[in-house]
């Protein structure tokens, strides 16, 4: 079989696979990198993320011991499409141009997953999959509860994307959030839309849940809506798995705790989509792009087992 114009083959596709296992027509599994950065308002390079974690995934074991199978054939294999350039297109003009991008491809079979730089990006993915699947419920996984109206005098900054998803009229359920302002807190509380599980509650020793998974991950799943379409900010994750953020913060998700969380989404209400925001490589350092690539790849997994539940 030889490739499409415009899919990328073994030495630059995620996980780095061969013919046919990445040829689009028999693949499940789409990998649509977005990589956009304009309203970064901390650390730069977020645009250089989606490809330094497909670089990173090409080292990626693809034998997952936990559940005894090479997840990417049990997809039939994952397609990488060539980068979308974004020269010359910020804020609304970006949104909508990776919406276009992303849009084709949902719902014709495909589980389809969207590297982005800024978490602005995942709006054009949600979007795309929300206009597809209008019972959908965003998961978003983040340090930052990105609910401002505007930040530094802009809707489409970082800090205010899910503030756009919410008014769209998407059901949120927040996890892991630490970082927040008082006018984030009033729009949390002034609608039933919003679920937020705040990292000090989940993963605190001493708060509600006593910080086991078990606790939580449940409640987690109660709150969801309808099928989940995953937003994953990688500071969700603590900043000592993922050093390498936008706006790094300290007390997140554990690497297991995300894992139980996933399985548990997956069984349940379903996981018909998700995008990957705001690695900023430091270069020499690649632990936090391998990091985020093995663990997509594991998600891969339990998602596809999911379905096998349904």
């Amino acid at each position: 079989m030889t490739l499409p114009a415009g899919w990328e083959g073994i030495d630059q596709n995620f996980l780095g696979l061969e013919e046919p296992w990445c040829h689009p027509d028999h693949a499940g599994v789409y990998v649509l990198p977005a990589p956009y950065e304009h309203t970064s308002s901390y650390v730069l390079g977020s645009d250089r993320g989606p490809s330094a974690i497909i670089e990173a995934s090409q080292q990626v074991e693809l034998y997952d011991e936990t559940l005894k199978c090479e997840p990417y054939r049990e997809w039939g294999g994952v397609a990488t499409i060539r980068s979308l350039d974004l020269a010359g297109k910020v804020d609304r003009q970006a949104v909508d141009a990776i919406e276009s991008f992303v849009a084709p491809h949902v719902g014709t079979g495909r589980f389809v997953i969207t590297l982005t730089g800024e978490h602005t990006g995942a709006l054009g993915a949600i979007r795309a999959h929300a206009k597809r699947y209008p019972d959908l419920c965003v998961v978003q996984i983040d340090a930052h509860g990105d609910l401002r109206k505007a930040y530094q005098g802009n809707p489409y900054s970082h800090a205010s994307v899910m503030a756009r998803v919410v008014d769209d009229g998407l059901p949120l359920v927040q996890v892991g959030v630490r970082s927040v302002s008082p006018e984030e807190i009033d729009r949390m509380q002034s609608t039933d839309r919003i679920a937020t599980f705040f990292a000090a509650d989940i993963l605190d020793p001493s708060g509600p849940y006593e910080g086991k998974a078990s606790g939580w991950v449940p409640e987690v799943v109660k709150a969801c809506r309808g099928p989940v379409y995953l937003t994953f900010d990688c500071d969700g994750l603590d900043a000592s798995l993922v050093p390498a953020l936008g706006t790094p913060e300290p007390g997140g998700l554990g690497w297991y705790d995300t894992l139980h969380l996933i399985t548990a989404l997956a069984n349940g209400p379903g996981i018909l989509g998700m995008d990957i925001s705001e690695i900023a490589p430091i270069e020499g350092f690649v632990a936090p792009q391998f990091c985020i690539a093995r663990l997509i790849y594991r998600m891969l997994g339990r998602i596809k087992a999911g379905r096998r539940v349904h």
